[in-house]
């Protein structure tokens, strides 16, 4: 037989697999042989002998017309045939092979493995976020520019040197021609306060990138947590899509058999339609949470992958005096207003060291071209601080520093407020991750055990079935939205409150 006659046997057979009994019994004795004939080479693969295979043939059509033979006893004698064969047959139809929905992360962990797809853990985000998030390089320079600022503020003013001129033409002559120096001399320490001054915008420069910093972890963090379990309800919401299908499948067959209604039908399809929003929604939401993580991490072109490590693992516990002293102690935004406390502390004692004078002094040497003579002149001056004390610089830095203490108590003040209200969050979502995971989700996934088993030994009906396994998902969803809500919650707390890390901060 050549290539062609064989492949187009081949796709007769496979087409030849969906006729009835019925439909099989009219074919001809002699489309049958050459049917057989045909499919030989795919049913006897490797076998050289050409006799052997002929008596195979030969065995196959005996076979075939034992089994076509009784078929037709059986259709012209209806009462012969089995009664439990039938009702097994009409079962087998309407009540498909019950499967199990339960998802587990180890199987998702697994068959992402075996994908070969690249993961990324947190801590590698952490890190690939340190080197590629633009705010800590804002944040660096910045550090950068206030040291610049300080090697400023400590040097001492330039000499000022020049040409100095005068009685030009005196008896005709070019008068006295020479130069000068000049230098102004600061006093009161005055130069050592600046520097200092500008130190302390180095230290809440350095701070700033501190606080900076924990904006970005907490970001990767929560968006980790966002991204994780957004791929979590991904795979739960694309397995409720599926029972719905089933599930209307199954009521059609139901119809099929007289053993349902329009209605039942009806409530199928709406069902249907709901969980192919769920899965839409969830896919939405997946791409989101990833889209918003990679852009936390600086790196926006990176693909969609797996993000590894157990979701559900190692959950924190926390109660409100351990937040209370995680987030208040050494929070960067004291630390940044106690340095501006300090600062202002400075800028007082700076106030009132200007009015001292500063010394201008300048020497000059010149030829003087009538006597034939050098001259030097030597001039010292000094500002007389009697209209100007520096007086109102003085009231300002005291208004400040008394600004700057208070911002130390509003700061104290607003952290906890709003970790009251993250504190509430936490132990909502908390309080309904422990009832689901030690209670809800053991008790829908014994449901289902239950049922399954019952469906299995034809005890319970197939929509009982599938309403326990949309349960079991639909419990299983809320519980990856508590979950959700403890991490974000959690991270935000464990990262001081800190977020936004790539909001333009004032």
């Amino acid at each position: 037989m050549n290539v062609t006659a064989s492949r187009e046997m081949h796709i007769n057979r496979q087409d030849n697999q969906f006729l009835s009994p019925q439909s099989v019994l009219i074919v001809p004795r002699f489309i049958l042989a050459l049917i057989l004939i045909s499919i030989t080479p795919w049913c006897v693969v490797g076998q050289d002998n050409a006799r052997h295979s002929m008596a195979t043939i030969d065995k196959l059509i005996a076979n075939l017309a034992d089994a076509t033979q009784s078929s037709e006893t059986r259709l012209q004698n209806p009462t012969a045939s089995d009664p439990g064969d039938v009702a097994s047959s009409a079962h087998r139809l309407v009540r498909p092979a019950a499967q199990s929905v339960i998802v587990t992360k180890e199987s998702s962990d697994t068959s992402q493995t075996a994908k070969g797809v690249r993961s990324f853990s947190l801590n590698e985000l952490e890190g690939m976020a340190f080197q590629h998030n633009p705010t800590l390089s804002q944040a660096l320079a910045r550090m950068e520019s206030s040291r610049g600022t300080q090697v400023q503020a400590s040097l001492y003013p330039n000499p000022v040197v020049g040409y100095h001129a005068t009685e030009i033409g005196n008896l005709g002559t070019a008068g006295q021609q020479g130069a000068f120096f000049s230098q102004r001399l600061i006093t009161a320490g005055k130069l050592g306060l600046d520097h200092a001054i500008a130190g302390k915008d180095v230290d809440e420069a350095h701070f700033r990138f501190h606080l900076q910093e924990q904006r970005v972890l907490s970001d990767v963090r929560m968006r980790f947590y966002d991204a994780q379990l957004a791929q979590q309800r991904f795979k739960l919401t694309t397995e409720l899509m599926r029972i719905g299908e089933r599930l209307v499948n199954s009521t059609k067959k139901l119809i099929a058999g007289r053993q349902g209604t329009e209605n039942d039908l009806l409530q199928a399809e709406i069902k249907a339609d709901e969980s192919f929003i769920l899965c839409d929604n969830a896919r939405n939401q997946q791409i989101e949470a990833w889209r918003r993580l990679v852009a936390v991490v600086g790196v926006p072109d990176l693909a969609m992958s797996p993000l590894s490590g157990e979701f559900d693992g190692d959950l924190p516990s926390f109660d409100w005096e351990s937040c209370y002293a995680m987030v208040l102690d050494g929070h960067p935004s004291l630390k940044v207003a106690r340095v501006r406390l300090e600062r202002a502390v400075v800028m007082i004692q700076r106030a009132r060291r200007e009015p001292i004078p500063n010394v201008d002094l300048m020497f000059s040497n010149r030829k003087h071209n009538v006597t034939r003579d050098h001259v030097s002149n030597i001039q010292i001056g000094i500002p007389i601080p009697i209209f100007n004390r520096n007086q109102g610089n003085i009231r300002s830095a005291e208004a400040q520093w008394m600004a700057a203490r208070d911002e130390i108590k509003r700061i104290e003040l607003d952290l906890q407020d709003r970790l009251a209200i993250a504190y509430r969050q936490y132990a909502n979502s908390r309080q309904r991750v422990d009832r689901y995971k030690d209670r809800m989700v053991p008790k829908a996934k014994r449901s289902l055990q239950l049922v399954t088993l019952g469906y299995e030994k034809g005890q319970v009906e197939y929509l009982t079935l599938l309403t326990a396994q949309q349960t079991y998902l639909r419990v299983s969803l809320s519980y990856l939205d508590s979950l959700r809500e403890l991490r974000s919650a959690a991270a935000f707390i464990d990262g001081q409150l800190l977020s936004g890390s790539l909001t333009v901060q004032h």
